[in-house]
């Protein structure tokens, strides 16, 4: 009796440590993410940015800033060809100290998605006052194509949930 109890305990406590095994914040290196963490401020509301036009990125955030040097969205690129594919419209923005980079429709205006540049996951969402539970907008990591385990930043779409 005591065996079968020992193994429901083991099972629960496996079960219940998964979810913590589901987060991805070990992309972070250890030492930097305790420092990263310390630092993690709210520093942009990037929520009430969500669903957005371009027009309207510009009215809260100013006018946008070139494209930080060397950047390419990793989502046009086309499997292992480097060479970008149909290049939507962006623009990027500075908020709070986070390079926002917004993907828009030309023709209608309506931002597609925002990506924040970062390396620290964690940091990120705390200083953008993103959660990963949100019922309106998706929080997805990005990675550097040449090198699949470094975070370029996380891109956040819009859901709509009238559909």
């Amino acid at each position: 009796m005591a065996r079968l109890t020992a193994r429901r305990y083991v099972g629960w406590l496996l079960a219940g440590s998964a979810g913590l095994a589901a987060c991805s914040g070990a992309h972070e290196p250890t030492q930097t993410a305790t420092a990263a963490r310390a630092d993690a401020a709210i520093k942009a509301n990037v929520p009430a940015l969500v669903g957005l036009s371009i027009d309207g990125l510009h009215r809260r955030l100013g006018p946008s800033q070139p494209l930080p040097a060397g950047f390419t969205d990793p989502r046009v690129l086309s499997g292992s060809d480097t060479r970008p594919t149909a290049p939507d419209s962006v623009a990027s923005f500075q908020t709070g100290g986070i390079t926002l980079i917004a993907s828009f429709d030309a023709h209608t205006r309506q931002v597609r998605d925002l990506l924040l540049l970062g390396p620290h996951e964690d940091s990120l969402m705390a200083q953008a006052a993103l959660r990963s539970n949100a019922s309106d907008y998706l929080v997805l990591p990005v990675f550097y194509p040449q090198h699949p385990n470094r975070l370029l930043g996380l891109r956040v779409v819009a859901i709509n949930v009238n559909q």
